[in-house]
């Protein structure tokens, strides 16, 4: 197992919410690693040696970033860029504001909303907020039959269908809006896997499966073919999960578990090296 490097300003971003003098290449970038080669996201910021990391999601915007960190950590967290463009120390999400475990946020394309997992009588289920001049408001959980079962893990595609994890049956489902409600639940016909990821024009879909991650393409009958492992630059002896995209579908972000004592840091790479798998 790979020793990673030791994180600067380890205390701050865990104990503090001031302003950073943090300039977005330091956030979005490594030194001069291509971008072609998964890089460790946010290194010593988000990535944090020895905690589990994992579950990004970045706002339409580019000045917002949530993730999820953990063991240790308090789950969902935020950060928030300045109108001068230094970025704040990540804090806890608290979006329930009751200091709930919360985990696993994502935006939906406007940007306007965000979802998120968390527990209601110990079984998950997603929640969202909604976007206010001040923040985002007060979550509420979400009424729909989506969650009438255990689930977590809600992404969108352009038009607002949400893919999200059925955990009761380990598998993707769907869920389109009907006047801005997801009325009905269909399995997604995704034959495995879960921590969906989906792209905004629904011709591919990322997700994981027993530690690798794997994309699906849709036929021209609007099936989701066979997926496929991406190859070994994104799966590795180690166990690889919870894909993402970038709010312009460049990047792929994902979780690596080759961190100290097994846990997970952040990678991100250009998503092409994963969508050239089609073959």
């Amino acid at each position: 197992m790979k020793t990673i490097i030791s994180a600067i300003f380890f205390s701050i971003c865990l104990c503090s919410s001031f302003a950073l003098p943090i300039n977005v290449d330091s956030i979005f970038l490594w030194g001069n690693q291509p971008d072609s080669i998964p890089g460790i996201f946010g290194k010593g910021l988000i990535s944090v040696e020895d905690r589990y990391e994992y579950g990004v999601a970045i706002s339409p915007g580019y000045d917002e970033i949530f993730y999820t960190a953990t063991q240790p950590g308090d789950g969902l967290m935020v950060m928030r860029k300045n109108d001068n463009g230094t970025w704040q120390a990540p804090v806890t999400a608290n979006l329930r504001r009751d200091n709930s475990p919360e985990q696993e946020a994502f935006y939906t394309p406007d940007g306007k909303k965000i979802f998120f997992s968390s527990d209601v009588n110990d079984t998950t289920r997603l929640w969202y907020s909604v976007k206010e001049k001040t923040g985002w408001s007060t979550a509420k959980i979400l009424e729909s039959p989506i969650n009438d079962n255990w689930v977590f893990w809600a992404t969108f595609t352009g038009s607002n269908t949400m893919y999200y994890t059925n955990i009761n049956a380990f598998k993707i489902y769907r869920s389109d809006p009907v006047d801005g409600i997801y009325k009905e639940v269909v399995y997604s016909g995704i034959s495995f896997g879960i921590h969906p990821s989906v792209a905004k024009d629904e011709s591919y879909i990322l997700f994981d499966y027993k530690g690798d991650i794997y994309v699906s393409f849709k036929d021209e009958n609007d099936i989701w073919m066979d997926p496929v492992k991406p190859g070994e630059l994104i799966n590795t002896p180690y166990t690889e999960s919870c894909p993402s995209l970038s709010p312009d579908e460049r990047y792929i972000f994902f979780s690596r578990y080759n961190d100290l004592n097994g846990k997970s840091d952040i990678y991100r790479v250009r998503s092409s090296m994963v969508i050239n798998s089609r073959s």
